[in-house]
């Protein structure tokens, strides 16, 4: 069932325009990847616990980070991008919201369970994650913006 409900969040980019996604699409394929490397290791040292064997997880994990975490990337960028402090507080509401809402549902329903990974680590390295994937942007913007003057 969240693996269902986390392709659904694809529906939602209809609403953002085409040449937003694919301006946001590497550093959303960038953070898709920093997300998989964290499951890699948190997976090796037991962070959460997740249900199933070890093919089950990996399909929950990837349902989430090619999911909500991919669809919820290009919209806060689509949104918030060239305002760093409305990026920020807009990532920081939805860590918060991923953390303290999110994860408890899953534990409630044997999805997702961090066990040496907290609620507050978890705030800490999405926002890390998140300020270092702005400045990315910022980078890549310039990049594309250099490369069409020359």
């Amino acid at each position: 069932m969240v693996r269902i409900l986390c392709i659904l969040s694809w529906v939602s980019i209809a609403w953002i325009p085409r040449n937003e996604v694919k301006r946001y699409l590497p550093v959303t394929i960038l953070s898709g990847l920093f997300t998989v490397t964290v499951v890699l290791i948190g997976s090796h040292y037991h962070f959460w616990g997740d249900k199933g064997k070890a093919k089950s997880k990996m399909w929950n994990h990837l349902s989430l980070v090619l999911g909500p975490f991919a669809v919820t990337n290009l919209w806060i960028f689509h949104k918030t991008y060239g305002n760093l402090g409305k990026y920020i507080f807009v990532n920081l509401l939805n860590n918060l919201f991923y953390g303290f809402k999110v994860i408890p549902i899953f534990d409630k329903i044997r999805f997702l369970k961090y066990v040496k990974f907290t609620r507050i680590h978890h705030i800490i390295h999405t926002m890390f994650e998140s300020i270092f994937l702005y400045w990315y942007q910022v980078f890549f913007d310039k990049q594309g913006n250099d490369q069409i003057q020359d």
